[in-house]
């Protein structure tokens, strides 16, 4: 029986030699693997603030405010200008000669500028537009100019006091979306800059 009990204790001794190598081995390619894994980017970790400032509910929920004002801000501006330069250009397709050149705006004040300018000469031109259209039609072309000249009045009257009425609500609305835009640009502009 002794003799039997030696070859079973060397097996056991094998099997525990080939355990420890594989182990140490196992620890090896671990090490391995660790060093080659690339460690943590320091462009890409955040600070602490930024986490914050990202997480605080009071900022995200001005911030979500303010896109939807500047978002109806953008709206009301091409739906005003919009409509404006649609009764605006109503006379001119039918060849009435008497319309104002369309107003360039650069800022709110501009806009509040040709807002009431347009308002005025709106009624303006449409009133007068009634007598002196066909007076005017009347000395150049006679009988058919007169004609013409009533048509394009009464056109007038219809079509240039909504032009003035929409560009009167439309012009400054667009003026300010105008000035908000250059003063966002200017001021990307000037931290994009180096100094």
């Amino acid at each position: 029986m002794g003799n039997e009990s030696q070859p079973d204790s060397m097996a056991l001794n094998t099997v525990k030699a080939d355990e420890e190598a594989n182990v140490g081995s196992v620890k090896e390619e671990k090490s391995a693997i660790d060093r080659d894994a690339p460690g943590p980017n320091p462009t890409s970790q955040q600070t602490e603030t930024e986490r914050k400032q990202r997480r605080n509910p009071l900022l995200i929920f001005f911030s979500a405010i303010a896109s939807i004002f500047a978002g109806m801000i953008n709206l009301s501006a091409t739906a005003g200008q919009g409509m404006s330069k649609f009764y605006w250009h109503i006379p001119v397709l039918y060849g009435d000669k008497t319309a104002r050149e369309w107003p360039e705006i650069t800022g709110f004040r501009s806009g509040c500028t040709a807002g009431g300018k347009s308002l005025f000469y709106g009624f303006y031109d449409g009133i007068t537009g009634v007598v002196m259209l066909p007076y005017k039609g009347a000395k150049g072309a006679g009988l058919k100019g007169l004609g013409i000249g009533i048509l394009h009045g009464i056109g007038g009257l219809f079509f240039k006091p909504l032009s003035g009425i929409w560009a009167f609500i439309g012009h400054p609305i667009f003026g300010l979306h105008k000035h908000i835009s250059n003063r966002k640009n200017s001021q990307q502009q000037s931290q994009s800059s180096p100094v």
